[in-house]
């Protein structure tokens, strides 16, 4: 980075990491069997601690927090509303919490934030001209409603044989090794589907009316992450009709969701990583997506798939990539000229 000061910053403040982003070892061309298996078994790796974090979360909310199935063969008020304060609850202890955290206690401080400016306030762009309190409005109000809107048709869809529930007993092989194999899958149906549905939102009629919206957050906080349009809400959250698909349990379209819900909380925090003490740090790919929000034409999906570098939109943080993207998008302009 030029002009860094000594704490890392440059004069206006910023900060990014010292090594660029790299896209996951899944991705490397020729396959490297060896690390691609260290990152997946390893620690902090693919399935530990984070993504196994929120499948426990899963397995805690099917087991506990959620109705019989059979319960659910009908439509009935009771069974929608107990999911609608289920579901409210914890988007407010995980995305409340993150913002007690980072924003208002400020236990960790200043390490490893993307920028010192402020979360908005007395903003005509948001709500109550407050952002935090637009976002979250627009994430409780909305986004919890609209994802426990899928959750609902999922459950509905099961009980009643029109998804593809199927009895462990009549093939228990097939059942658990489809069923583990959807779960380890989970995370890369999210990346890919939230890249594709990311760039359909940037067409520029849907970014004007709908994304543009979510795009008010430049600096960005725990509750930006579900801040959207209720269209885009709609949009992003259809990650699960993947599973509505494939999937022979509920419990595989129900992490589906959570991963989709919940993931946005950390990826939205403005820091790097969430230090938990002085040896463990949980990324959640954090500056890949504060470059989105930041340059808006770059880093649609995620590291974990492939598809910003096949479609020549990756942003790995450096002076290079930043020169290029700048190529790139005159480069279109001269086009439409």
């Amino acid at each position: 980075m030029t002009d860094t000061t000594a704490n890392g910053r440059n004069a206006r403040g910023e900060w990014r990491p010292e090594d660029r982003i790299a896209l996951a070892p899944i991705n490397y061309w020729p396959p490297r069997p060896g690390t691609v298996l260290r990152w997946f078994l390893g620690f902090p790796g693919y399935l530990w601690p984070y993504n196994a974090f929120w499948l426990v979360v899963t397995l805690v909310t099917w087991t506990w927090l959620t109705p019989d199935l059979a319960a659910m063969k009908s439509l009935e008020l009771w069974w929608i509303a107990l999911l609608l304060g289920r579901n409210l609850a914890l988007t407010v202890l995980l995305f409340g919490g993150l913002h007690l955290y980072f924003y208002v206690f400020a236990r960790q401080g200043e390490a490893l934030r993307f920028t010192l400016k402020p979360l908005a306030t007395d903003s005509r762009r948001f709500l109550f001209r407050n952002q935090v309190r637009d976002n979250v409005f627009r994430s409780l109000v909305c986004g919890v409603p609209v994802f426990t809107g899928y959750e609902v048709l999922t459950y509905w869809g099961f009980a009643n044989g029109y998804l593809g529930y199927v009895d462990a007993d009549a093939g228990p092989l097939l059942f658990w090794g489809w069923f583990v194999a959807l779960l380890i899958l989970a995370p890369v149906v999210h990346a890919v589907h939230f890249y594709f549905g990311h760039r359909l939102l940037h067409v520029r009629f849907l970014y004007r009316t709908v994304h543009s919206l979510h795009h008010r957050n430049v600096e960005v906080g725990p509750w930006s992450g579900l801040a959207m349009h209720p269209v885009e809400h709609i949009i992003y959250f259809s990650t699960v009709v993947v599973q509505w698909l494939l999937a022979l349990h509920p419990v595989n379209a129900l992490y589906q969701i959570q991963l989709a819900a919940f993931l946005p909380a950390l990826s939205h925090s403005g820091f790097e990583k969430l230090k938990l003490g002085d040896h463990l740090a949980i990324d959640g790919g954090n500056h890949f997506h504060y470059l989105h929000h930041k340059y808006f034409e770059c880093n649609y999906g995620g590291s974990l798939a492939p598809l910003d570098k096949l479609f020549g939109t990756f942003h790995d943080g450096s002076d290079e990539a930043q020169a290029a993207m700048h190529r790139r998008l005159r480069a279109i302009r001269e086009a439409e000229a």
